[in-house]
């Protein structure tokens, strides 16, 4: 049961690891922190295997090598990366949040972009947005004067 917790805390180490260093890169370089964590929990099974194939059993002890082989690498492997496996399949369903990463692929405002991909609000100009109510209503009057000189021609 030792070596269960081991390979895991060994899975979560290279997970966040993972996620440090698409943080601290420009790009993402991981793309699938969940696989991506469980090189190191192999190369640690890897070396605990050659380990216990190099060295002589303890003494007083009746395991044969097949038997640690199987208990203390095999099992944890397998129970690590099947878990791995299923909250990768578990976060495919779940929507990761992509307005940061879209709203700096455009050449629109941060703002204006956040505001187009929020459902049911429209998108208004950001030369809309910055008149002033004086403005407006000067804007206005402006348009209806034009509409009533049309008018008398």
């Amino acid at each position: 049961m030792g070596a269960i917790f081991f390979y895991i805390v060994i899975y979560f180490i290279g997970y966040y690891a993972s996620n440090i260093l698409n943080m601290l890169t420009v790009r993402p370089f991981i793309t699938n922190r969940y696989m991506a964590a469980l090189l190191p929990v192999y190369g640690v099974a890897l070396t605990h295997a050659y380990v216990i194939v190099s060295s002589p059993p303890p003494q007083g002890t009746e395991v044969t090598i097949e038997y640690a082989l199987l208990v203390f690498i095999t099992l944890p492997v397998v129970v690590v990366t099947l878990g791995a496996a299923y909250f990768m399949w578990n976060s495919k369903n779940k929507p990761e949040d992509t307005t940061a990463s879209n709203s700096f692929d455009r050449d629109t405002d941060p703002v204006e972009a956040t505001a187009t991909e929020t459902v049911g609000l429209k998108a208004v100009p950001s030369s809309e947005s910055t008149e002033s109510a004086d403005e407006k209503s000067v804007n206005k009057e402006i348009d209806t004067s034009k509409s009533k000189d049309s008018k008398e021609t």
